[in-house]
């Protein structure tokens, strides 16, 4: 009998790539999407699709209970909110509710998307890992905190009841079918402008493909109450803009941004909300670090690819230009 796997923020930039992965694997696929929300990414895919609300009882259990596993993708991701209900809301009392209906239907696996932010970054030489703790700072940003409270959640249900859950920790996405776009935002700024504000720091890139795939494997593979980074490539910000330039064929002219954060942070200090600074100092700080990680563990036990960074920003910036969005202004 073919096994059913329910995806939540199916239509996503990860979440769309679960759903094809999956359905190359011949697996019964539900994807549970937003009434209104806009599902360009997956149509033409073999799935089902559900519409429904993750704070709506209803809705969880009439997905769940159709259900042999479930990948939770869905979050509120809005880097530049300070909606700390919003965050809590649909990131930690969503999950609460979705691991609430899994125990009563016995779900057979829930795999939890986390974020990286979740853990501490290292150096090239020294990349952050699973054993790393979770940024205090970073509780100024509202995303990253309510993953971390939500892993936490799920990490403490299985510690506690032997709850059948996994942890997948994606690092930046690069790839194709960003239909929203989310990480691809930064891809789409590269593309578009001539001049670019190029931070100090840099990040993991990974394909978004690869990051999809080990999520998948995830289902069979792996330990349950175990979180694994999903990373790639770690490369600093200069390096992904001069990549960029060659596969666009244009010239880009990079200022480095490090030497004037720290005067427009003062700047704004004096007109700037705290918890919106709080915010911005978080993001600014973000920007300047080695956020590097490794994806040994997923490599070993999920059977993870390693990105070719090229191959994944080629196949970004072709997919934006053929969809227009490298011509589009807003």
């Amino acid at each position: 009998m073919t096994e059913t796997i329910l995806v939540t923020g199916a239509n996503g930039f990860l979440g769309n790539h679960i759903v094809r992965m999956l359905g190359h694997r011949k697996y019964q696929v539900m994807a549970l999407v937003r009434p209104g929300s806009d599902i360009t990414a997956l149509r033409g895919l073999d799935c089902t699709i559900l519409y429904g609300q993750l704070h709506n009882v209803n809705d969880i259990e009439n997905a769940v209970q159709k259900s042999d596993y479930v990948i939770h993708c869905a979050s509120y991701t809005n880097p530049n909110s300070t909606n700390t209900d919003m965050y809590l809301k649909v990131n930690v009392d969503s999950t609460k509710l979705l691991v609430k209906a899994c125990e009563d239907h016995r779900i057979r696996r829930f795999v939890l998307v986390s974020t990286a932010n979740c853990f501490t970054n290292g150096s090239r030489a020294n990349p952050g890992n699973e054993d790393s703790g979770f940024m205090p700072w970073l509780r100024h940003s509202g995303y990253a905190y309510s993953k971390y409270l939500a892993q936490q959640y799920v990490l403490e249900k299985h510690r506690k009841e032997k709850f059948p859950a996994v942890v997948v920790a994606p690092t930046f996405l690069v790839g194709p079918n960003d239909t929203k776009p989310s990480s691809g935002a930064l891809l789409l700024y590269a593309m578009k402008n001539k001049i670019l504000f190029c931070p100090g720091g840099g990040k993991s890139f990974v394909d978004v493909r690869a990051a999809a795939s080990a999520t998948v494997n995830v289902l069979t593979l792996g330990d349950e109450g175990s979180c694994y980074l999903l990373s790639g490539a770690n490369m600093d910000y200069k390096t992904y803009f001069r990549k960029v330039e060659t596969f666009t064929g244009q010239r880009k002219y990079l200022i480095p941004l490090p030497k004037i954060l720290g005067t427009i942070f003062r700047l704004l200090s004096g007109i700037i909300p705290a918890k919106r600074l709080r915010l911005l100092n978080a993001h600014l700080r973000m920007l300047a670090l080695d956020n590097y990680f490794s994806n040994e563990k997923a490599k070993k036990i999920l059977q993870m690819s390693d990105t070719n960074i090229d191959e994944a920003l080629k196949d970004g910036v072709h997919w934006f230009t053929v969809h227009g969005y490298d011509k589009n202004k807003t």
